[in-house]
């Protein structure tokens, strides 16, 4: 059986196919790029297809922590730490939605934005793993 990884996805018009065929010369670090890739795209679009107001969590990040140019500060990551974990933020989120599961859905949502904008990297991209494999293979 041919070994391979594809996936598909259409709604609307949005659409997306990536596929890689596995034979003996593909390596594990191509394979995991093909994932990383999937998991990318799923990642950025999971956030539309969710009933959640995008913008109010934005607006809640910008309260939280704004983007800036140069370096993040020692103390900009331990306030926006605080800011996160804050009943103050909790009762933001109260106002997008009321359920325990919408709040946790949402608040890790928030946590994401926030991490970025301090330039703590939750995910791997895959131009990291190109610019390893062109360098590494």
């Amino acid at each position: 059986m041919e070994q391979s990884i594809q996936f598909r996805a259409k709604k609307g018009k949005w659409t997306v196919i990536k596929k890689i065929n596995i034979d003996e010369n593909t390596t594990d670090t191509e394979v995991a790029r093909l994932l990383n890739s999937i998991d990318e795209t799923v990642n950025k679009k999971v956030y539309e297809f969710l009933p959640f107001d995008l913008d109010k969590i934005e607006e809640i990040a910008n309260e939280i922590y704004e983007k800036k140019k140069g370096k993040v500060k020692e103390e900009d990551i331990t306030n926006a730490l605080l800011k996160l974990k804050s009943p103050a933020t909790t009762r933001k989120l109260n106002a997008i939605t009321k359920s325990k599961e919408g709040k946790a859905i949402v608040k890790i949502i928030l946590n994401n934005i926030v991490l970025e904008r301090l330039g703590i990297k939750t995910r791997l991209e895959t131009k990291l793993i190109d610019k390893y494999m062109e360098k590494n293979e």
